[in-house]
């Protein structure tokens, strides 16, 4: 069996793209909490909900990068 090597520079973009996922997820929840007047305790309550939304914009980051790698390809 093979070994799958993933370089530190894709590491290092994949980390910053998460983050920047997760960064965003935390400002939708906080605009949410401004808009609908609640407690800023949501902040840390619904921070399942945060992980979700993250990883739901993380995946939707990564179809949008194939999906332009694979346009570069084709033209």
């Amino acid at each position: 069996m093979k070994d799958i090597i993933i370089s530190v520079k894709r590491q290092k973009t994949e980390i910053i793209w998460m983050a920047v996922c997760f960064l965003a997820a935390i400002l939708v929840n906080v605009i949410a909490i401004i808009a609908y007047k609640t407690a800023w305790s949501e902040i840390y309550s619904q921070f399942l909900w945060i992980l979700i939304i993250a990883a739901v914009l993380y995946a939707v980051s990564i179809a949008v990068r194939v999906l332009i790698y694979l346009l570069k390809r084709i033209f």
